[in-house]
């Protein structure tokens, strides 16, 4: 007797038993096997419901979608009112991305099984991902109310919540999860990254490091505990959570993004803007990749590019704070105050509080700030994994919010450049009228240390230098040339010319009748100042000291030793230099003995004279022993070095002048 002749002859006990032998074959996983028992059934009879949605399960489960979509929907011509069909072939549909038809299936499978767990379930999911957040939380709702135990169904509610924006009902939701389920790894990611949104970073950290003990081969789990580490300010431990993350998806690119912001944060810029690259490749609309793109071309100072990813940031969110921070900043450097405005409004003017909590804070300092360059680099000296911080841009405060701020222990003005203070002034001093707490480098004092009232300031310092520096006003600058500006202002005959709120060397000249007539950048207003020679004469180097005053207190900092005179500790390349670092590590140590005591009490002098609770000075020792001033205020800039590199010999010198804010910031 041939197949087709057996086959006929089937009969329905014949058929279940094959069935049953189909089954055990692909319980063993012998699925060929499997599938040739189920051809044979079906070759008996093409309609037969178990056959077809066995085989069509078999095929899914392959792989091969399209022959078992094709096989349910032969299953539901036959029998239509099969929900099992029904939720299947959504099942498949959803896997596959086409959320429209899945939705429909779903329907389908709950009209005819209105309390099907799994049903509600997949269609809360569907929804949830075609945007329809309401839709979704109703379905997961009834899911947990047919089945309150089903860790499916709070995972779909947590969903849903997320979704709406109502993160602490997702968290709970999540939570009920796990505890449903303590061993079930997906339950720890949403928890963790749950809590990571309420701003509960160590137990989302807790919730996070089970994830990965449980399922250490989970993606999933590594980005959950990347994420929380920056939650706990832990750069250095969520670049490891994310670089486990890519060893087992190379290809994902959320933790490229977010590998690369902890990078950013550790001052690896080279290996930031890898990532970030990576990210857009994998995914050309990440506006988050292109503004951290931007903010990294700007600091390298690669304008165009820069200006470029901010503006495609902002194509893609047109909210987004950072790319419109970024393009404010450039636009302002490019002298365009109007259109730096604009995208400054944009950036702060819903937004000027920005509260970055801390899990177990040492205290909650407020930090006065400007949306203008100059501000006090703070995050070294009140880091935010130690203490909450609120960062406030002063000049978007309304007189509500001025009375009204969160509670706060100390207050800090970080606003350190005088030029840059005007649009904050009227808001500053309401704030100091109400303000209920200590409140360090007031206004008032910074004011004294703008670089035209130096000589006044300092006037009464013994053993210390002050060149002459006098205010010039652009227009002049652009009708009479520099020379003669510089000239009409009784100058030296060699002159720095500096435009005003500028640090770091920007647009820094030397100018004068001995040097090439080179136009400076424009401004509004520049900044000139009698340059004196201060080559060493036994050497012919140029030295730059840095000490920094808290609380009184004239702490090193760093030592740059070069060729030029225009001399920053970055480009002087120290490491290439034993001496050099030798020398420095001298002062470091001792910089009464590597000064002298004329230099030193002049010095000590210039930090009585200011009576700031934070500030630095920029100097060299003359060959007569006094002190040559380059500059005094309270914008000067302190960082750890990465330790095991070239300049990890300045750290003991760092952590005395952070221990030192520390203790002024815990102070009575």
């Amino acid at each position: 007797m041939n197949r087709r002749a057996t086959a006929a002859a089937m009969t329905e006990d014949e058929a279940d038993r094959l069935l049953e032998a189909a089954l055990a074959r692909r319980d063993e996983g012998d699925i060929a096997g499997a599938e040739a028992v189920i051809d044979q059934v079906l070759a008996a009879d093409p309609s037969n419901a178990t056959a077809l949605y066995l085989l069509g399960l078999s095929r899914f489960e392959a792989g091969a979608t399209d022959q078992a979509e094709a096989l349910f929907e032969r299953l539901i011509a036959v029998r239509p009112n099969h929900p099992h069909a029904h939720l299947t072939l959504a099942n498949l549909r959803h896997w596959r991305g086409d959320r429209p038809r899945a939705v429909a299936a779903y329907r389908r499978a709950l009209d005819l099984a209105p309390e099907h767990a799994g049903a509600l379930v997949g269609l809360s999911r569907a929804l949830a991902e075609s945007g329809d957040f309401a839709g979704a939380l109703t379905s997961a709702e009834q899911a947990t109310g047919v089945a309150p135990r089903d860790v499916a169904g709070h995972m779909a509610l947590a969903a849903a919540w997320r979704g709406l924006g109502e993160v602490r009902k997702a968290a709970g939701a999540f939570s009920e999860a796990a505890r449903l389920a303590p061993e079930d790894a997906t339950a720890q990611v949403g928890l963790a990254l749950a809590l990571c949104d309420i701003g509960e970073a160590m137990e989302a950290h807790d919730a996070a490091q089970r994830a990965a003990v449980l399922a250490p081969g989970l993606c999933d789990a590594w980005l959950a505990l990347g994420t929380a580490l920056r939650g706990l300010h832990d750069p250095a431990g969520a670049r490891s959570a994310f670089e486990q993350a890519l060893a087992l998806d190379p290809d994902r690119a959320v933790a490229h993004l977010n590998l690369g912001l902890a990078l950013i944060e550790l001052e690896q810029p080279r290996l930031a803007k890898a990532h970030l690259e990576r990210v857009l490749e994998l995914d050309p609309t990440s506006a988050m990749a292109h503004a951290n793109l931007s903010s990294l071309y700007y600091l390298a100072d690669r304008k165009e590019m820069a200006k470029a990813h901010a503006e495609r940031a902002l194509a893609i969110d047109p909210d987004l704070m950072s790319a419109h921070q970024n393009l404010a900043a450039l636009l302002a450097e490019e002298n365009r105050p109007d259109a730096a405005r604009v995208h400054r409004d944009r950036a702060y003017a819903e937004r000027n509080l920005v509260v970055t909590t801390a899990a177990r804070p040492r205290g909650r300092v407020l930090i006065l700030s400007t949306t203008e360059s100059g501000n006090t680099p703070d995050r070294h000296l009140i880091p935010p994994a130690e203490y909450t911080r609120l960062l406030w841009f002063v000049e978007y405060a309304s007189p509500r919010q001025v009375a009204d701020l969160p509670p706060y222990d100390v207050a800090f003005n970080a606003i350190g450049d005088e030029d840059l203070a005007g649009p904050t002034a009227a808001n500053t001093r309401a704030f100091e009228e109400v303000c209920r707490a200590r409140l360090l480098n007031p206004p008032d004092r910074i004011s004294r240390t703008r670089r035209d009232r130096a000589a006044d300031l300092f006037a009464g310092v013994e053993g210390l230098v002050t060149p002459r520096t006098v205010r010039v006003d652009g227009t002049d600058v652009a009708a009479l040339g520099v020379r003669e500006t510089a000239r009409r202002a009784g100058l030296a005959k060699r002159f720095l010319v500096r435009p005003i709120g500028s640090h770091g060397g920007k647009g820094l000249l030397l100018a004068g009748a001995d040097q090439p007539d080179e136009a400076p950048p424009s401004a509004a207003a520049y900044y000139l100042t009698d340059y004196v020679d201060f080559a060493d004469p036994g050497d012919g180097l140029y030295r730059k000291y840095r000490m920094i005053f808290v609380a009184g207190r004239a702490l090193p900092y760093h030592l740059a030793i070069g060729e030029r005179w225009l001399l920053h500790y970055e480009s002087a390349r120290m490491d290439l230099h034993p001496d050099r670092l030798a020398e420095e590590a001298r002062f470091l140590d001792d910089p009464a003995a590597a000064l002298g005591a004329t230099a030193m009490a002049a010095v000590e002098g210039v930090g009585r004279a200011m009576g700031l609770d934070y500030a630095g000075v920029d100097f060299t020792v003359l060959p007569d022993g006094r002190a040559l001033l380059f500059e005094a205020n309270a914008t000067m800039l302190v960082h750890p070095e990465a330790e095991g590199g070239p300049f990890a010999h300045k750290n003991p010198a760092v952590e005395r002048i952070f221990a030192a804010f520390g203790d002024m910031l815990a102070a009575d």
